[in-house]
């Protein structure tokens, strides 16, 4: 998928790197050893579920038969192409760039059998509070 807007199209040694330290450690550790803590796994594009997933799940992917991107984007991801304005503002061009999850029931059920996802109302985070689609002033 060469041509979707927002994927890298070079390949991260860093990335790689930390692949092979994952896997070594899960094989050493029968399918444990690595433990990935953040707020925001997927904060850019689709394809950082991806990323996740192939670090984590390398097995669930294979027996999906979606351990390559492509065949995990056929099935999770949909593709849109639309006109889009150009960088430099001078004219407009057309785009393809991942919109949507599709299949995300199933998507979800892999993904959570490695994450412990917690909500904000699971956690009981404070949170301003709004007044008429705006943050109240707050009250002193």
């Amino acid at each position: 998928m060469t041509r979707i807007a927002g994927l890298p199209n070079s390949d991260s040694n860093g990335a790689f790197d930390l692949f092979l330290k994952i896997r070594y450690l899960q094989e050493r550790g029968g399918g444990r050893g690595a433990v990935f803590a953040t707020g925001t796994p997927i904060s850019n594009t689709l394809a950082e579920m991806y990323t996740m997933l192939r670090y984590l799940a390398p097995e669930m992917l294979a027996e999906r038969k979606v351990e390559h991107f492509d065949a995990w984007a056929a099935n999770f991801a949909e593709a849109v192409t639309s006109l889009e304005l150009a960088p430099d503002g001078s004219g407009y061009r057309i785009h393809t760039r991942f919109a949507k999850f599709i299949n995300l029931p199933e998507l979800l059920t892999v993904f959570r059998t490695v994450a412990d996802v917690q909500t904000a109302d699971m956690l009981n985070l404070p949170r301003p509070e709004i007044e008429n689609g705006r943050l109240r002033p707050a009250r002193s």
